[in-house]
């Protein structure tokens, strides 16, 4: 009987301590957003090697959570949650804060990017002072389909 009752304790503490730590799919990617140039063909797409700049919105999604966003030589800490094939992510500057919701966010079969998202609802806080994340907010538009791309 107490071999029994070890047996199941044992089985019962691997499975929490399995559960405690959980990885999102983007812990650790670095990724760039950009939106779909129709004049581009996906071959051409393709074959071009990707390289960020500094007016390119770029996301270092870090593990648990963890987010920084890097935009016009600037950073800006923050959160990120994924659950199902929505993404959520809240970067703060100061008292400010803006939060940017992707819908339809899926990993892509497509070579040139990894994940594509449409921008569903965004939130400014200006808080009490001129923060530069009014011009990061910007520059997502609400109902945008965005690509994700790795460099």
């Amino acid at each position: 009987m107490n071999k029994i009752l070890l047996t199941v304790l044992s089985v019962v503490l691997l499975a929490v301590a399995g559960c405690g730590g959980e990885e999102s799919e983007l812990d650790g990617k670095t990724l760039g957003l950009t939106l779909p140039n129709p004049t581009v063909s996906e071959e051409d797409a393709e074959n071009k090697e990707v390289k960020f700049t500094s007016n390119t919105p770029v996301l270092d999604f870090e593990s648990a959570g963890d987010v920084t966003l890097t935009f016009n030589g600037a950073t800006y800490p923050g959160e990120y949650s994924l659950e199902e094939n929505n993404l959520s992510i809240t970067v703060e500057d100061g008292d400010a804060s803006m939060t940017i919701d992707f819908t339809e966010f899926e990993e892509s079969d497509a070579e040139y990017f990894s994940y594509s998202g449409t921008v569903s609802d965004g939130e400014l806080n200006e808080g009490d002072e001129t923060s530069q994340l009014t011009n990061v907010y910007k520059n997502f538009g609400l109902g945008e389909h965005y690509l994700f791309l790795e460099e």
